[in-house]
């Protein structure tokens, strides 16, 4: 199943892609609740192939996983692979100069489960998109400056 959200961003492509990528373990717990610890499991700064423990919790029950980073193209295009039994979670950002000045942040999110949760996927789609929605903005109001600390 895939899902998206976008959201233009009053910042230059490097800031947010600096918050949102560059800084993504520090970060993702801020931006989305769910995620409640994101340690990384590599040495050294973001680069293709860096390694973080994730946990995320739903509904009370907390699930651990892995995540991976696929793809690491500074200012631009970010990638991981998220893997949390049953379900694997392929994630991707990029940022691009926004029509209006600032930055177009597009998050792509493409998420499989296995048998029999797969059939389960569509059903979760409602609440997927609407947390994919507050993520943006959450991002949004961080970058901008305008976040709750």
């Amino acid at each position: 199943m895939r899902l998206q959200a976008e959201e233009d961003i009053d910042a230059a492509p490097s800031e947010v892609f600096r918050f949102v990528a560059t800084e993504h373990f520090d970060n993702h717990p801020r931006w989305d609740p769910s995620v409640v610890e994101m340690t990384p499991t590599s040495p050294g700064p973001m680069h293709q192939g860096a390694t973080a423990r994730l946990v995320r919790s739903d509904g009370g029950k907390q699930t651990e996983g892995v995540m991976t980073v696929t793809e690491y193209q500074p200012d631009s295009h970010f990638a991981a692979v998220v893997d949390m039994a049953p379900f694997r979670l392929e994630q991707q950002v990029r940022c691009s100069p926004g029509a209006a000045g600032g930055t177009h942040l597009l998050l792509v999110i493409d998420t499989r489960a296995k048998p029999p949760l797969n059939l389960l996927l569509p059903l979760m789609r409602p609440r997927f998109e609407k947390t994919m929605r507050a993520s943006v903005r959450s991002i949004k109001r961080h970058v901008e400056g305008r976040a709750p600390h």
